[in-house]
């Protein structure tokens, strides 16, 4: 039998090397495990090192040909069935320009299940790590899941730009 083991990570986003290098004393103060808790950013490690999700949101490689597919095969069907859904105020060719788009809407809601489901639609609001890093902003990470709990209430003092909670496999 085999067990699927879940990781958990607190990962706060900082604005500066002072700041984070605080958070990372207060929790180091509290008596967190040193080797649950990084410190991420240039001098320190590499955001590379975690499993942090990207935010926002991609097209997949299902986007590129599902979309266009739909739309073309929306006007197909406008064209073969002949019905006439909204010709009374888009005109005939408007009615077959609609069936197209409502073709590429259900490409896109197809692309979205098959290439990566609901869980790739729960990263919009997650911040762009690696770009964060770049731009000269500090990631504090503390991993594992009894220590989550304990570090979010002393991370929050710090006031960072974001704090999530995020699980991995």
């Amino acid at each position: 039998m085999s067990y699927i083991t879940f990781m958990q990570y607190l990962v706060a986003l900082l604005p500066d090397r002072l700041q984070a290098e605080a958070v990372y004393s207060a929790l180091e103060e509290a008596g967190l495990p040193l080797e649950a808790v990084a410190l991420v950013g240039r001098g320190y490690r590499d955001v590379a090192d975690y499993p942090l999700p990207q935010g926002g949101w991609r097209p997949n490689f299902f986007t590129y040909w599902l979309v266009p597919f739909g739309f073309v095969s929306g006007v197909g069907f406008s064209i073969l069935t002949g019905l006439e859904t909204f010709t009374s105020w888009a005109g005939v060719w408007g009615n077959h320009l609609l069936g197209g788009l409502l073709g590429a809407v259900a490409g896109g809601m197809g692309s979205v299940v098959v290439g990566g489901g609901l869980g790739q639609l729960a990263q919009w609001g997650l911040p762009n790590y690696v770009q964060a890093v770049k731009q000269g902003k500090y990631v504090v990470v503390v991993q594992g899941a009894g220590l989550v709990n304990r570090a979010k209430g002393i991370v929050l003092r710090f006031q960072p730009q974001s704090l999530n909670v995020l699980e991995t496999r």
